[in-house]
């Protein structure tokens, strides 16, 4: 079987790791998010290695800002646990990856959220399933991370195809903010454990990071009732099990910028998805993403400034997915091994003039050359074995080669109109080689009111093409992909209303209106992908936050959101979630407590004919970092009252006749870190 919704991937025994020198954004400065009070948060610039370099006030939409000193207080361990924190984000888990939906649309095993997840302006998005990845298989050590970004709203008019939604950037740490080394270890439940060993300081007047991170884990045991007809339920074991490692490498001049990541993770999946054999470790899947950039700042007068970039990327997916044929007639334990292999190298020149009084421009060109696209199917040891006849031919079940290129044009000029307006206008043009050709405007109006607040109006157009998955996965037992499947489309106007509080307080509200046309989705009766009827979409944000100087923060939000298909409200979209963040000086020096809660309401599944009961997950950490800063602890408990909930997942109906819709997650967890620099 394939890469599907809510499968899983192998495991690997080693990761041949190259390297390189790698870079950063604008300068060789020092620069930690951990220092910055809420108040100077305003004034940082949104997306380090950007297409356009805002600070949050410029932008025209809901922008949310989580620091390295958050990451610490919480105790995140992958980004997907940062982003879930925030108001109308939603994370669902079917142990094989996290999906994280922005505002009410995800459906269940959709690989692709629609946003684009960047490192320091570097896109990760692969080009064969259009998966962005935020779980265990992100190819960053969060160690590294000085702040995460969160732009909402459509954004195509800037960064194309997957950023419907929103754009997730992570700007990682200067070399001399580490002023040497670190080495971080992590031991967890499910006797996991994570080392990290970086190195960063000035080499030559340049900022150097290098870091290499590894880590394994043996899994949890959970109980499933879906695994056979009798309905009885069954304790699967290596639930989560993975090993991996991840490299990093960059160096940055102050015009001049290389970087360079690389990352595999091997997973087990023992949970009998898609009619594998249950509590088979020999079901493994694995993911692996090389990204290289290359970037130059040309200064060529005191009012034009040239950016060029040159990068290329790799991924890798191997899946091998145990069956049982004896009913038959074939083989008790027979593979099926799936495989995917992602190329694509681009160049990117955007000129940035600011020329006429109050307006900058900015003009590019890009182009982007998906070398490969290749999807590869088969049995072990038999070609393809069909198991509805009991035969079997010497050719793959799917061997499929493919490419494709995308040039674009674009333009915005950010106009400032008097002293408490901003006008923004962009316009895209993106020719698609094996698709249509799209125009994405872009409209964004700022209003600054004084003490009533910022007011932020912005109406946008975005595209997402269909991926060679979805175009051409198919098999004799998996018929998934659609060769005729169209392009989707969305219009969305957001209206977002923000006011800075007395003591580094902030409350933000937002409301949105938006229509997908053509959203890709399955076909419940014959599994294949189609264009479906339009989506409408629409929700309110309200969000709350303050810092105090003694350091106690509080970071709460509500979301109430509502979107529905012709056939009625949409699978795995909560109608309302609630959130609260609060970090707490515990009176020891140096030792901080954090605690966050997550309120999910009550959400669909199996095609709107079943529904997951909502549920309230709460963590609890805490994290010493004494005078010096030389070292420092933390202890994680997550699901600190061992709920027992419910994500959806794709309907996956098993040998047995046991339709699985939903999935159970994990009870708590603990993990306990320490850092050491030298």
């Amino acid at each position: 079987m394939p890469k599907q919704p809510t499968l899983s991937k192998p495991k690997v025994h080693r990761l041949l790791l190259a390297i390189m020198l790698a870079v950063s954004g604008t300068s060789g400065a020092s620069f930690d998010a951990i220092d910055i009070p809420l108040e100077d948060l305003s004034q940082v610039k949104i997306i380090s290695t950007p297409k356009f370099a805002e600070n949050p006030d410029q932008i025209p939409s809901l922008v949310s800002i989580l620091t390295a000193d958050d990451i610490r207080i919480y105790g995140w361990r992958t980004l997907s646990d940062a982003l879930r924190s925030l108001q109308g984000i939603n994370v669902t888990d079917d142990h094989t990856y996290a999906y994280t939906s922005v505002r009410g649309i995800s459906q269940a095993g959709d690989y692709r959220a629609r946003m684009q997840v960047l490192i320091d302006g570097i896109a990760t998005n692969e080009n064969i399933y259009g998966s962005a990845p935020t779980g265990s298989e992100f190819p960053l050590d969060l160690g590294l991370v000085e702040r995460i970004e969160i732009i909402r709203g459509p954004s195509a008019s800037v960064y194309g195809s997957d950023s419907m939604f929103g754009v997730i950037n992570v700007v990682t740490r200067s070399g001399q903010s580490l002023r040497g080394g670190e080495a971080a270890l992590s031991l967890g439940s499910g006797k996991a454990y994570r080392l990290r060993s970086s190195f960063g300081g000035n080499v030559g007047g340049n900022d150097l990071l290098v870091s290499f991170t590894g880590y394994d884990s043996s899994g949890r045991s959970l109980v499933f009732n879906d695994t056979d007809a009798s309905g009885e339920a069954q304790r699967l074991h290596a639930i989560g099990a993975e090993q991996g490692g991840q490299l990093f490498v960059r160096a940055r001049g102050s015009d001049w910028r290389v970087t360079l990541v690389h990352s595999q993770r091997d997973r087990t999946i023992p949970t009998a998805s898609y009619a594998t054999i249950a509590d088979d470790k020999g079901h493994t899947e694995a993911d692996r993403y090389s990204l290289f950039d290359l970037g130059k700042d040309w200064q060529i007068n005191a009012k034009n400034t040239l950016q060029q970039r040159l990068y290329a990327s790799e991924y890798g997916y191997d899946g091998k997915f145990p069956y049982d044929y004896s009913a038959s007639g074939g083989a008790s334990r027979l593979f099926n091994v799936d495989r995917a292999r992602g190329n694509a190298w681009g160049l990117e020149n955007r000129l940035i003039n600011t020329a006429w009084d109050k307006q900058r421009w900015t003009l590019g060109l890009e182009y982007r050359a998906n070398s490969r696209q290749d999807q590869k199917n088969y049995d072990r040891g038999v070609g393809c074995y069909d198991s509805s006849t009991g035969n079997s031919s010497t050719s793959a079940c799917l061997d499929d080669r493919h490419s494709s290129h995308v040039f674009t044009v674009y333009a915005q000029d950010e106009i400032q109109l008097g002293t408490a307006n901003t006008l923004i206008i962009g316009l895209r043009h993106d020719r698609v080689s094996d698709s249509k050709n799209f125009w994405s405007p872009r409209l964004g109006l700022i209003h600054e009111a004084g003490d009533l607040g910022l007011f932020k109006l912005l109406y946008g157009t975005a595209f997402r093409t269909p991926s060679p998955y979805e175009r051409a996965y198919i098999t004799p037992s998996y018929s998934y992909g659609n060769p005729d499947i169209g392009p989707e489309r969305l219009k969305s106007v957001e209206f977002t209303w923000e006011k800075r509080l007395a003591n580094l307080g902030k409350l933000t509200a937002s409301a949105y209106s938006m229509r997908i046309e053509d959203l890709v989705t399955t076909n419940p009766d014959t599994g294949t992908v189609i264009n479906g009827s339009p989506v409408r979409a629409n929700g309110i944000e309200i969000g709350y936050e303050q810092r105090w100087k003694n350091g106690l923060q509080v970071r709460g939000s509500l979301s109430s959101q509502y979107a529905a298909s012709d056939s009625g409200r949409l699978d795995n979209s909560p109608r309302h979630m609630a959130k609260l963040n609060l970090g707490m000086p515990t009176g020891i020096t140096g030792l901080m407590a954090g605690l966050e809660s997550q309120w999910i309401g009550d959400r669909r599944a199996n095609n709107g004919n079943e529904r997951v009961a909502p549920y309230l997950l709460t963590n609890l950490n805490f994290s010493y970092l004494p005078a010096g800063n030389r070292w420092e602890m933390g202890l994680g408990i997550y699901n600190l009252f061992d709920r027992r909930y419910t994500d959806p997942v794709s309907p996956d109906e098993p040998v047995t006749g046991v339709t699985r819709w939903s999935m159970p997650q994990l009870g708590r967890t603990v993990q306990l870190r320490t850092l050491i620099r030298f």
